[in-house]
């Protein structure tokens, strides 16, 4: 299964005030939640979404080890 981008990913920009501590109770995804969800579609050789700018985390291959991380292709951000 692969996805495809059918318009490019809209990039946000962090301002100052943008990082708060979530309310106690809040719902919502953890920064370890999201890493580790990138990691387990990577590792299934699929793109995953990066966690900075939503775009397409590519798969990096290596020689013996399998998927040892990604390379976004929007915004660069590497996942090692």
């Amino acid at each position: 299964m692969s996805a495809l981008l059918t318009r490019p990913p809209t990039v946000r920009r962090m301002r100052e005030g943008d990082c708060r501590p979530r309310p106690e109770g809040e719902p919502g995804p953890t920064l370890d939640d999201v890493i580790t969800r990138a990691w387990e579609v990577l590792r299934a050789d699929v793109p995953a979404a990066c966690p900075v700018c939503g775009g397409e985390l590519i798969p990096r291959p290596s020689a013996g080890s399998g998927v040892v991380g990604g390379r976004c292709e929007s915004c660069g951000t590497s996942l090692a």
